[in-house]
């Protein structure tokens, strides 16, 4: 009797690629991110042959580009104190969504997006006793905050196929890493305080799959070709004197949105210099007026740019700080 596969016992494995498109080897100390609904696709594209005959019926289609895409979720956490300034399990994964990392040794771990010098991951699902690889993965993350649970990143990537086998899941060590709960946190959205439940900042990367005739897969790799990120939330509807929402919308004028979350060992923050609304839809919670608001996420200025958004995880809270060290990471 064949034996079905349990879908629970499941990893994610990432590495960075040393060059673009050609699979990296992965290893148990590349499996040790802790995800959430991971679902690997292939997406391969198919040729349909429908050449004029002397009758109706199909010929067989034939295989053609070998695309795959995968999505997962995840817990973002930092190292414990005396472990800030090293890599995370979700640097990789950032990194193939257009973010430079800076690392401070005992200090802090900066993660701020790039235009240049993009990176990709190869990637692999394994399913108990399954493996499913995908290479020159790059992708979108969402950073989602819901009051009373982890803040989580949710991940989008597409690449190309590069194998599947029957293989045992690894053994990895997990690193000692502090979830961020979205409570007791300080939120300041254009100079004001607003109630709200959930958040989201979403990179909206764009992504388009580069062809490569030599490849066995029809494919190069996934490029990251532009990007236009959005805040969206929830706020409940106050007083013009306390948040004028309407004129915010109406004027082109830019404001700070800073979120600073604590845990045992830290701090993270999430700072953007450069935040207007450009869309407000009534709603209700529990019958208090609300907005679904969506807002876009600009860089401080035009001359500057890879700074609309700034991630730090520190001791301590400290934007200037963060600012100052994104700097070396921007491309």
């Amino acid at each position: 009797m064949v034996d079905s596969l349990v879908k629970r016992i499941a990893q994610v494995a990432t590495k960075i690629e040393t060059t673009s498109g050609t699979a990296e080897t992965l290893t148990a100390s590349e499996a040790t991110v802790l995800a959430y609904e991971p679902t690997m696709s292939p997406e391969n594209e198919q040729f349909k042959r429908n050449p004029v005959t002397k009758h109706m019926s199909r010929f067989n289609s034939e295989p053609g580009a070998k695309k795959n895409s995968f999505g997962f979720k995840a817990e973002l956490m930092s190292p414990v104190k005396a472990g800030l300034g090293v890599a995370i399990p979700l640097s990789d994964p950032l990194a193939a969504c257009g973010f430079g990392e800076t690392l401070t040794g005992g200090t802090s771990n900066v993660y701020v997006p790039k235009s240049s010098a993009f990176e990709t991951i190869t990637l692999a699902h394994y399913i108990d006793g399954f493996r499913h690889v995908m290479a020159g993965a790059a992708g979108n993350v969402k950073f989602q905050f819901k009051v009373g649970e982890p803040v989580m990143c949710e991940f989008a990537f597409q690449g190309k196929y590069n194998t599947h086998d029957d293989t045992a899941v690894l053994s990895p060590t997990y690193p000692a890493l502090v979830p961020y709960m979205f409570m007791g946190a300080t939120i300041t959205i254009m100079g004001d305080t607003l109630t709200l439940d959930n958040l989201e900042i979403d990179m909206q990367n764009e992504i388009v799959i580069s062809p490569l005739p030599s490849d066995a897969s029809g494919i190069d790799y996934a490029k990251i070709v532009g990007r236009d990120p959005i805040m969206t939330f929830d706020p409940e509807l106050v007083l013009v004197a306390d948040h004028d929402f309407i004129t915010k919308l109406q004027t082109r004028t830019t404001a700070a949105v800073t979120i600073s979350v604590n845990s045992s060992e830290g701090n993270m923050e999430f700072t953007m210099p450069a935040v207007r609304y450009t869309g407000l839809t009534p709603g209700d919670r529990s019958g208090l007026a609300t907005y679904n608001a969506t807002c876009e996420v600009c860089a401080s200025s035009q001359s500057v740019g890879n700074d609309e958004i700034t991630l730090t995880m520190a001791v301590s809270s400290s934007s200037s700080s963060s600012s100052s060290s994104s700097s070396s990471s921007s491309g």
